[in-house]
């Protein structure tokens, strides 16, 4: 195998690494059940080596926040000591009242969609997920913060419709002016659950959420592009409702978190949703990856795949999935990309590689 920390390859190109399946192909391939010619890989931080290429809106231009650390929907950021990750500490919605007078980003603002354009124009030839920023309930917990948001979806629940149906009709055009860029695929980054279950019960969500979803998803396919979501958490028990509303891919970080006493997390997704939907992940990046050896790191990645990958396709492993290296060891996240690198190759030279 190649040292590709000195990869010099021309990213215009739509086959990197010398294959005859370019990436766009075979990414939708994997999705569709359509027998990709290897398994596409997710690297966050090394471009060069991914199929797949993430990108999103920007800022307007010219754009200047109007205090420090505060977004264009009114969020005020804070960073957590130690870690690097961003954490709301103001909501702009104090009030179920205040929304009539929110004003929402312009979706359609010159310059925002500048860098993306950009970044197609470097990684031509590469299947492009574009992001919605903070999505869906995300976003709903950012206008609105999370306690706030529990109590309305029980006391305030017209308001909750409201912001929802204003909230997805924000997205709607933003997913537009993807589609007109050529877009592949919108990825989500919504987390619906936490470790102990779903974030709200499975019919609240079905009651208030689902439906925008599911239109979404209709926009999204009729726009000739996939529906691929990230959560992080527990969703166990809205799985089926993910699959059947149209999402082509579930980006699941933790699978051992679906773990019960008499059966692995990585079994249960195989044997329960395996061949319905196509899943993205990486080795569990809240338990293994973290506290587990090399080994352990290594054998948990080959054992996704014997379980995930089928192939007629059905998973898109996450080899790089961008951990902050102060709380995963950097062995540990070169140990599972070099491992979903061979089986990915091996699988394209006929070989087991497992």
């Amino acid at each position: 195998m190649p040292n590709h920390a000195s990869t010099t390859h021309n990213p215009t190109s739509p086959s990197p690494w010398g294959e005859e399946m370019g990436c766009v192909e075979r990414v939708r391939r994997a999705l569709h059940f359509g027998t990709p010619d290897r398994m596409p890989l997710v690297f966050r931080s090394d471009r060069a080596r991914s199929d797949i290429i993430g990108v999103g809106y920007g800022p307007p231009r010219g754009w200047v926040a109007p205090e420090p650390d505060v977004d264009e929907w009114g969020n005020r950021w804070a960073n957590i000591i130690g870690s690097g990750l961003g954490q709301i500490v103001y909501e702009p919605l104090a009030e179920p009242g205040d929304l009539d007078g929110f004003v929402f980003p312009d979706p359609h603002a010159p310059g925002r969609f500048d860098d993306l354009e950009r970044d197609m124009a470097v990684w031509s030839g590469r299947y492009t997920s574009a992001g919605l920023g903070l999505s869906g309930f995300t976003r709903l917990m950012a206008l609105r913060g999370y306690l706030n948001l529990m109590c309305d979806l029980h006391w305030e629940p017209a308001f909750v419709r409201d912001m929802a149906a204003r909230v997805f009709a924000w997205e709607a055009e933003v997913i537009a002016e993807y589609a007109r860029r050529g877009i592949h695929g919108i990825w989500l980054a919504d987390d619906l659950g936490t470790e102990h279950g779903t974030m709200m019960h499975p019919d609240t969500w079905r009651e208030f959420l689902l439906p925008h979803y599911a239109a979404q998803a209709r926009q999204v396919h009729a726009l000739g592009m996939d529906y691929l979501l990230h959560s992080c958490g527990d969703v166990w028990d809205i799985i089926p409702d993910l699959i059947d509303l149209g999402f082509d891919l579930l980006n699941l970080e933790q699978p051992l978190l679906f773990s019960t006493p008499t059966q692995d997390g990585i079994d249960r997704l195989a044997e329960t949703f395996g061949g319905r939907v196509c899943f993205c992940t990486n080795v569990d990046s809240q338990r293994t990856l973290i506290s587990g050896t090399r080994a352990q790191v290594i054998a948990e990645a080959e054992y996704i795949v014997r379980a995930l990958a089928r192939p007629e396709g059905g998973l898109i492993p996450l080899a790089d999935c961008g951990q902050d290296q102060r709380i995963v060891p950097l062995g540990n996240i070169a140990a599972m990309a070099e491992t979903f690198w061979r089986l990915a190759h091996a699988q394209r030279s006929g070989a087991s590689g497992r």
